[in-house]
């Protein structure tokens, strides 16, 4: 079974936001009302969105870690597939180090970055 690449750039911020304002802003307003009100349907609320924001925030903290060692592995793989053509479509191939995809089937080095490649066909 393949994973698919988790990468938190666009909802990161939006994700700890939304989990603080579980934690954090909701139970105080709660609570505020409850001293006010002195309802205590209002305090099991507030402590239920204590849960919820942090159940929010350790979801999201799971995910960076899981995407923090995805990161991890693919620079892995890189560093060490740096110096390789790799093919894609019609007979060409892609630099592995700097992305360059005009490199032919006969090529030692890259055209713009000027890396030899180890695998060499001739």
């Amino acid at each position: 079974m393949r994973i698919k690449k988790i990468n938190s750039i666009n909802y990161g911020g939006k994700v700890i936001g939304i989990g603080l304002i579980f934690m954090l802003l909701i139970p105080s307003v709660l609570l505020l009302s409850h001293k006010i009100l002195e309802y205590e349907f209002l305090n099991i609320i507030a402590k239920i969105s204590v849960v919820v924001g942090l159940l929010i925030l350790l979801f999201f903290s799971y995910l960076l870690m899981v995407e923090l060692r995805q990161d991890k592995k693919l620079d892995q793989y890189y560093c060490k597939h740096r110096n390789i053509k790799i093919p894609i479509k019609d007979g060409k191939y892609e630099c592995g180090a700097c992305g360059n995809r005009k490199i032919k089937i006969n090529s030692s080095s890259c055209d713009v970055c000027g890396v030899s490649f180890e695998n060499v066909e001739v």
